[in-house]
């Protein structure tokens, strides 16, 4: 029973940012519709915030444990991403829309993924899949990074082109999520979440004046 509400409050977080939207819509009209869309997002930020703030267990504000075996899986993670993003596909372009994909998402979807929902599955789905440099991928990393890959068809149509975004979105969030159980807090999965998301506009940019 703890596991079957594990997953459905998992359910509610991960898609919380299309509920957020739909709500939105009620109250928006066509001439100011992309101020509601800015403010749809900034509202789901807040609400993450604001859940993190009151959720005990949580990985959002705390110091990350020192842990030299996550420290190497970040060093190379930092290395795959100078390289992965110019083959992501990501085309983000206008102002607004660059700084969200930079710098909102990222910490955003890290706070509810690896803050939030890690360490609520976690208490029902806590079994050791295989393991990355001798680090456990649990069940729950497993069902995050899923549910994470998943989530992205908030932003995009089901297509070629998004199902390349969810492979990466379920890669990282299988790193993400092991980083993160292995030293408590996702200050270093924001971190390498922003940068993965800073070079693949570099890279859409660099593609374009190409």
């Amino acid at each position: 029973m703890a596991g079957l509400v594990s997953l459905g409050l998992a359910l509610l977080l991960s898609f919380s940012f299309r509920i957020v939207e739909k709500l939105s819509t009620l109250i928006r009209n066509g001439d100011n519709k992309q101020f509601f869309q800015l403010a749809a997002i900034y509202i789901w930020g807040a609400c993450a915030i604001a859940a993190a703030l009151v959720v005990s267990d949580q990985y959002v504000f705390r110091v990350p444990t020192v842990d030299t075996t996550a420290f190497a899986l970040a060093a190379a993670a930092i290395l795959i991403n100078a390289v992965i993003p110019q083959h992501s596909g990501y085309h983000p372009s206008g102002k607004f829309n660059i700084i969200n994909f930079v710098v909102t998402y990222p910490i955003v979807e890290e706070i509810i993924y690896r803050g939030l929902l890690l360490p609520i599955l976690d208490r029902s789905f806590h079994y050791t899949v295989v393991e990355i440099y001798d680090l456990p991928v649990t069940l729950s990393i497993v069902i995050t990074a899923l549910l994470f890959a998943v989530a992205h068809l908030q932003y995009y149509k089901l297509n070629r082109t998004s199902i390349k975004y969810m492979v990466f979105a379920f890669t990282g969030g299988i790193i993400f999520g092991v980083i993160t159980n292995a030293t408590h807090s996702i200050l270093i999965p924001v971190l390498l979440h922003v940068e993965y998301n800073l070079l693949a506009v570099y890279y859409s940019n660099k593609m374009k004046a190409e």
